[in-house]
């Protein structure tokens, strides 16, 4: 089954779906006890990459001009996200390496480029790519008929071994500019590639990943993604536009996690409606809302790139930055969940370790922390002096609608320059969102919080000196970073909640229950003295609640609500 490139992103989820399968079916190539016997084996699930080409997804990576049915990178998203609720390694091996390595080629390349390119991978071909790092490579004067020489070492690029095509960016020593170079496989002088054995610290677990290494290798001209020398401008923009690709998965594969440990609660309670642990109750809950949480930061983030492309990358930034570490931490916690039992393979134990070990190994780790707090850094103190206001906040409301229709990106709209943050400047003021008194008081006290952790935190920026990053990238620096990320998770959630209010079939995101509890955990790791939901309390019982009732159904824990193995798309967006 494939999906028609008219279709909706709902109606493209719900065909791979389909294609996918029930995850709690036994027999099913992707259901969950596949999945997890392949993992214990060291090797992606058999028959799922001609399953995934059966369907079509390479087509999901090409625009439609070329004869793909690439619409946006937030649909690809969505699709890479439902192939990651079954195995994180399936859909970076098959999709994400080479949906990142494209998008270079889409906005940068020739026409031959572009048409190459489409061909190979509707084709089934695969790319691989270092675009993320220039440090490795680097393009040098050569005498001759070639200009240009290529001297350096990248290690465990995804997909190298089987690549037909490798997107890189070099540096240029001489003029400190960088160059991005589309090199075909079958122009690689012998041993270029070096395949990457499972035992290798940097290489991927269960991912063909291999090293390149080049000695003065002559580039052809055809080779240059736009002129070289002047790549830097497009790698930056292309990493931008594709910043929450990587955590978008992530969150798939600990929907995935809950899930397997939720169906070992409710089997181990001999199958129960109620929970009766307090610990198991709070730690399901505590979950489940940092997931929402997640998906809003990916949700905004995403939308910006389209709509609001001038902040998107501040945006982008705290999202790539905060997601990952808080799906990482909250989905840890589940262990206490599963005690002693964590070891056993059966009822949902070992697909959640396996999933656990997959969100560990999310790239690129602390590193891409700190790079995406870097890029927080020189806006602190603009935005202190200039933003961060209930005047600035609002009018962003097409950010949060789940599945709303975007226009096409336009990449040279994303220049990093912003001075006005209508997000954040949501929480200023906002103590009581209804307008008309009915806010419950657990939530007017959580945004009141909320809105003076904004103001401390600008008044504390306004005193950092402007337009000079090298004197805040330092500790304090960092810390004002990371305290923004997490007040821009909590904007991002209260405008998820303010949308769904005014839509009539939102359902639980309009409960202001999931927005009480969401905004209580992040007011948590702000340092503030909150308490969990009380035993038997609304908030607790509607989330508690609503992940039993998902986990029943076989439906998704995130903003989607996706039904998991069916065309039917369910109650999406509710």
């Amino acid at each position: 089954m494939t999906a028609s490139p008219c279709a909706t992103a709902t109606d493209r989820v719900a065909a791979l779906e389909t294609v996918l399968g029930d995850p709690a079916d036994p027999l099913n190539p992707l259901g969950d006890a596949a999945v997890l016997a392949a993992d214990r084996r060291g090797e992606l699930p058999p028959g799922a990459e001609s399953l995934l080409g059966s369907f079509g997804l390479d087509a999901e990576f090409v625009p439609l001009d070329l004869g793909g049915r690439l619409t946006d990178v937030a649909t690809a998203a969505e699709l890479l996200r439902a192939v990651s609720r079954r195995d994180l390694a399936l859909a970076r091996g098959y999709g994400s390496a080479s949906l990142l390595a494209a998008q270079f080629v889409w906005a940068y390349g020739s026409p031959g480029q572009r048409r190459d390119t489409a061909r190979l991978l509707l084709g089934g071909g695969k790319l691989a790519t270092g675009a993320y790092s220039s440090h490795g490579l680097a393009v040098v004067p050569r005498g001759g008929t070639a200009r240009w020489q290529l001297e350096g070492s990248l290690p465990a690029l995804v997909n190298a071994p089987r690549a037909a095509g490798f997107v890189t960016a070099a540096r240029h020593p001489a003029d400190g500019g960088e160059s991005v170079l589309l090199i075909r496989r079958e122009d690689l002088p012998p041993g270029a590639v070096r395949e990457c054995s499972p035992d290798e610290a940097d290489a991927p677990r269960r991912i063909p990943a291999g090293s390149l290494e080049f000695r003065g290798w002559p580039v052809p001209e055809r080779s240059f993604v736009g002129p070289p020398g002047h790549g830097f401008p497009a790698t930056v923009r292309v990493l931008e536009a594709t910043r929450t690709l990587g955590p978008s998965m992530a969150l798939g594969c600990a929907d995935t996690a809950l899930r397997a440990a939720l169906r070992a609660v409710l089997t181990a309670e001999g199958g129960v409606r109620r929970i009766t642990s307090r610990s198991t109750r709070r730690a399901v809950v505590s979950q489940f809302a940092d997931l929402l949480v997640a998906d809003c930061v990916l949700l905004v983030a995403t939308r910006s790139l389209y709509l609001r492309p001038g902040p998107s990358s501040i945006w982008t930034a705290a999202a790539r930055c905060l997601v990952p570490r808080l799906l990482q931490q909250s989905t840890g916690d589940l262990r206490a969940v599963l005690g002693a039992h964590l070891l056993r393979e059966d009822g949902g134990y070992g697909t959640f370790r396996k999933h656990l070990r997959d969100l560990a190994e999310v790239p690129p780790g602390s590193v891409g922390d700190s790079r995406a707090l870097s890029t927080l850094l020189p806006h602190l103190a603009t935005l202190a002096r200039r933003s961060w206001t209930a005047a600035d906040g609002g009018g962003i409301d097409e950010l949060f609608l789940p599945g709303g229709p975007l226009p096409p990106l336009d990449l040279g709209r994303l220049d990093g320059a912003t001075t006005v943050d209508p997000l954040a400047g949501m929480l200023a003021g906002a103590h009581d969102p209804t307008g008309v008194g009915t806010t419950p008081t657990a939530l007017r006290l959580r945004l009141r919080e909320l809105g003076g952790q904004l103001a401390g935190l600008r008044e504390e920026c306004r005193r950092l000196p402007e337009h000079d990053p090298a004197a805040v990238a330092n500790a304090r620096g960092y810390a004002h970073a990371e305290r923004y990320t997490l007040l821009v998770a909590a904007a991002a959630c209260l405008g998820v909640w303010q949308s769904a209010r005014r839509r009539p079939d939102a359902g639980f995101l309009a409960d202001p229950s999931w927005l009480t509890v969401a905004l209580g955990r992040i007011s948590l790791r702000l340092g503030l003295p909150v308490a969990a939901p009380a035993p038997g309390s609304r908030e607790e019982e509607a989330l508690l609640s609503e992940a039993v009732l998902r986990c029943r159904e076989n439906r998704s824990l995130d903003l989607y609500d996706t039904v998991l193995g069916s065309a039917d798309p369910g109650r999406r967006g509710g």
